[in-house]
Order: C-alpha cells, then sequence, then structure tokens
C-alpha cells in the first residue's frame, strides 16, 4: 500500500514538473542553484523505507524509553542551535579587519567545533526523524485520522535544509506565480543576482525567500529551527499531503484564494497538532484551550524589542492596504517607492525584512494570519471556521471540501450561530 502511495506522489509531482511554464529569463536565473524534486524523490523516498525495513528489528529492541526519546530530540535541537550560534561568530570573526594569530585561531576551532556537532547532529537524524514522525502520528490517531492502514498518508518527514524559492507578481498588481525551488541556504549576493536579473529581463517582481519546509513525500522540515516549530511544520506539511487527496488541495494552483485558503487552514491545523504532539513527546498534560489556535506574532520575522510597541502584523496589514490603493490607480512606481520606506522602518524597528515587494506580499499574503494579506477575509473566515468545529478533525474535513473561497464564505454565512 506505502509503495503506491510513493508512486502517487511521483506521478504527481512528475505532472507538475511536466506543466511548467515559466519564463526562460527565470529558468537562467535559477538553474545554477535549481533544486531537483526528482532527484530528492530517488534519493530519500527509498532510503527513508529501505532503512526502516533493515534496522526495523533492530530499532525495536534497541528503542529508548520515551524520557530519553525526548531528551534525544531536545539534545539534537540544542546542538543546532550551538551550530547557528558558531555561524554568527564566524561571520562576526571574518568580516573584522585583517586577521591575526589569534583571530584565525578562533575561526579553526569554532570549524571544528562546528563539523564535529554536524557529524554528531546526522548520526541522530535518523531517530529524531522517527521519534517526531511518531509524536505527530499518535496525535493525528488520537484526533481521529487513524485509516484501516494507519495515519494516511504516512507521517515522513526529513529534517534538512529546506529549499528556497523564487516568487514571481506582476509589477501592476499582487498575484503570487510560482518561479521555482532552488537550494536551501542561499546568500544575500546570490538572492539580488537572482531578482535583479529577472526584474531586469522580464516585467516581474522577484523575491528569492525561505520556507520552513515542503509538502513533498517524504516531506522536507527545516532543521534550523527549535523543536516546537519543527513539529507544528510537519504537521503543516502533512495536512497538504491530506489534502492533495481531496478538494480543496487539489485545487492549490487554480487562484490566489484557494492558496491562501490552503495554507490557511494547513497552519491553523498545524500550529495546533505540532502543540499537542510536542506536550505528548514531553510528557506533558496539553493545556485546555477554547481557541488553540495560537496566531505567529511576526509573519516569520523577529525582533528582540518589546512586540506591544511596535504591532508587526498591523504594520504589514496598513502597508498592503496601502499597496493595493497605489497599484490600483496605477501608481506602480509610487507603490515600489511606498514599499521601500515601509521596509526601511520595519529595519529600524528590528524586523530584518531583505526586500519589501510585490512578490514578497504574493508570497507572505497567501498566510492570510500574518498581516501580509491586507483585507482578505478568509483568515477570519477560516479562524471562524475553527471555533465553530467542535473537533480538529471536523475542522479539516469541512474544509477539504471547499472548492472556493465563495464556499468557505457560504459555509460561514449559512451556519452562522
Amino acid at each position: 500500500m506505502r509503495f503506491k502511495i510513493c508512486l502517487w506522489f511521483l506521478l504527481g509531482l512528475a505532472l507538475l514538473s511536466i506543466h511548467d511554464f515559466r519564463p526562460s529569463a527565470v529558468a537562467l536565473a535559477i538553474s545554477p542553484y535549481e533544486f531537483s524534486v526528482v532527484g530528492w524523490e530517488l534519493r530519500n523516498l527509498p532510503d527513508k523505507w529501505v532503512r526502516r525495513a533493515v534496522n526495523g528489528p533492530r530499532s525495536f529492541l534497541n528503542s529508548p524509553e520515551p524520557g530519553q526519546q525526548a531528551a534525544q530530540v531536545q539534545h539534537y535541537f540544542r546542538l543546532g542551535k550551538r551550530v547557528q550560534a558558531i555561524n554568527r561568530q564566524l561571520i562576526t570573526l571574518q568580516a573584522g579587519a585583517l586577521p591575526t594569530a589569534e583571530t584565525s585561531r578562533q575561526i579553526a576551532e569554532l570549524r571544528r567545533e562546528r563539523e564535529d556537532l554536524t557529524d554528531t547532529r546526522n548520526a541522530l537524524r535518523p531517530r529524531v526523524e522517527e521519534t517526531l514522525e511518531s509524536a505527530v502520528a499518535d496525535t493525528l490517531q488520537e484526533l481521529g485520522f487513524k485509516a484501516w492502514t494507519g495515519v494516511f498518508p504516512p507521517v515522513d518527514t526529513a529534517l534538512t535544509g529546506s529549499p528556497t524559492v523564487l516568487i514571481l507578481s506582476p509589477r501592476e498588481r499582487i498575484e503570487r506565480i510560482e518561479g521555482g525551488l532552488m537550494s536551501a541556504g542561499l546568500d544575500n549576493d546570490a538572492r539580488e543576482r537572482i531578482e535583479a536579473r529577472v526584474e531586469t529581463e522580464t516585467e516581474w517582481s522577484a523575491l528569492v525567500a525561505n520556507t520552513g519546509g515542503i509538502a513533498l513525500y517524504p516531506s522536507i522540515v527545516s532543521d534550523d529551527t527549535q523543536l516546537e516549530y519543527a513539529l507544528e511544520v510537519i504537521a503543516h506539511e502533512w495536512v497538504h499531503q491530506w489534502l492533495w487527496f481531496r478538494p480543496l488541495g487539489r485545487r492549490y494552483f487554480e487562484s490566489g484564494d484557494l492558496t491562501t485558503l490552503n495554507e490557511t487552514v494547513a497552519t491553523i491545523a498545524g500550529i495546533e497538532i505540532g502543540q499537542l504532539a510536542r506536550h505528548r513527546l514531553e510528557g506533558i498534560e496539553p493545556p485546555s484551550l477554547a481557541h488553540p489556535y495560537r496566531p505567529p506574532a511576526t509573519g516569520g520575522h523577529s525582533a528582540p524589542g518589546n512586540p506591544v510597541r511596535f504591532d508587526f502584523q498591523a504594520e504589514m496589514q496598513a502597508t498592503r492596504i496601502r499597496v493595493d490603493e497605489l497599484l490600483a490607480a496605477g501608481d506602480v512606481n509610487g507603490a515600489e517607492a511606498y514599499m521601500e520606506a515601509r521596509r526601511r522602518i520595519f529595519v529600524a524597528e528590528g524586523y530584518p525584512i531583505r526586500k519589501l515587494n510585490q512578490a514578497y506580499f504574493a508570497f507572505h499574503g497567501a498566510y492570510a494570519t500574518t498581516g501580509a494579506a491586507g483585507v482578505s477575509v478568509i483568515g477570519e473566515q477560516v479562524l471562524e471556521l475553527r471555533r465553530r468545529s467542535p473537533s480538529l478533525a471536523e475542522f479539516l474535513r469541512t474544509a477539504a471540501q471547499f472548492t472556493g473561497a465563495e464556499d468557505l464564505a457560504d459555509y460561514v454565512k449559512r451556519n452562522n450561530p
């Protein structure tokens, strides 16, 4: 059965790649960095299941206790945090004046430590992946997603660098167009070269953005994060995979509203599932919340200061609304000048936004809880649907049958208490 599931995913991915009609300038810009979906599947899909088949009996006999599993997972993410700190130290040391013998010694020691930590993490990764998959799968079963084969699709993920994505939008309006997946961890120079080439040779607005995960199979989840977020992303990507077999998921690319609806449903469900999975993993009784969804505070950015002083979501929403007004009036240059001025304000307030343009809003606006969606009512309607649903399973099963944003609006209106 699982073999058939894998074939379905590979066939769907192949069909998507066949219908990829990117402008040639875009293809040329990303070609040195392009992420191969087929290559990923060929490397990772067999590896995961073969490794489980070979190590299954041994893993069962040597499986650590739940407390040990949680400690192992926490250790894995602590190592990742230390690697990030080392990378920041190396950037600071290497950006200094002419190197001295002391700085050269420090750089060499940090590189050795980073290599040792990376080797340790790589050795831990397979067991940590299985622990997180089990925590999410057990949570899903408890929530009512158990089929006769277990959770379908099976929860399967790989902790690794998540690809970057090129997002395109027409300059005269905000509309998300996928430009292609690229390698993880592209530096700013590479990103700006790609964006500049696309914007010079086409009429598109372009942005190379990070992703926290991609709903391939197994899903890709960034390992450059913390435990809570990793669990939320694993659950988020599983929801996309689950929706792929249903009307809402199959229509993901048909319109901007359908993309936003898919992403908002997956975000709300993913955070709720991830929170429950973390409590399960850590052996903590989950809190009883009337509204379990906790919206992100910064739309993917973080500021060290007091968040009350500067409301990121409100300010981003106001920015999006004004940009829409300027574009509707045909003032493209004015909208772009306004976005750059606003970007500088966000940066001054501690939110390191590298580029704020039409493509930025096309990407982040698909997540209706970030403020970047402007006056879109989809976010509030999805939240209202969740509030009225007696369970997460019913929320997802209801949303999965929608074929457009009008279905959501009609349902909320029809079921108005």
